[in-house]
């Protein structure tokens, strides 16, 4: 992420009306940060100096009308329009994203397991996570068969292992060190 994404994120989050809409403004910010990605002309469009400011303004509210943005939101995409960093929309949008989910106590993981996880196993994870960490989690399942069993999950540079593989060094570390070996 760019060093302006977390200012930007928190600058929204402090001056955002009370009990305003996050998930809302979310949503729709996702749609618009596909649609920049999307298309080459409005990216093009969005970065030409030859393009009147106006024209780019008008462009931008007429897409943040079609994706249901509010009008703080819309406010907002145009001071990134101004300071020439809205084509990053969406990283300031994963930013917020995570900042709202600090401030709620929310736990994002990326969980990696050899094989499709039943409900019950689902939870099991989410409780085991939730208990370590004292967070809410919501999880993002990965498959990988090369996997022996058990699980891996990463938020952000914390590093959950609980495969086999990682049980199976803990073993051999405590049977090394008990023995002497």
């Amino acid at each position: 992420m760019s060093e302006f994404t977390r200012p930007y994120a928190r600058a929204f989050v402090e001056a955002a009306p009370k009990g305003y809409d996050f998930a809302s403004f979310l949503e729709s910010g996702g749609a618009m940060s596909r649609a920049f990605d999307a298309s080459p002309p409005l990216r093009a469009f969005l970065l030409a100096p030859t393009v009147p400011r106006d024209a780019k303004s008008k462009a931008v509210s007429e897409l943040a009308k079609k994706t249901g943005m509010d009008e703080y939101g819309g406010r907002f995409l145009q001071v990134m329009l101004r300071n020439h960093r809205l084509l990053a929309a969406g990283q300031v949008f994963r930013a917020l994203r995570d900042l709202y989910d600090e401030i709620q106590g929310v736990l994002r993981v990326r969980v990696t397991v050899p094989a499709p996880l039943g409900d019950a196993e689902r939870q099991s994870i989410q409780a085991a996570l939730a208990a370590r960490t004292g967070k809410s989690v919501k999880m993002e399942v990965d498959l990988d068969p090369k996997l022996l069993g058990g699980f891996v999950a990463r938020a952000g540079s914390r590093v959950f292992d609980g495969s086999v593989a990682a049980a199976i060094r803990q073993f051999e570390a405590h049977v090394s060190k008990t023995l002497g070996a």
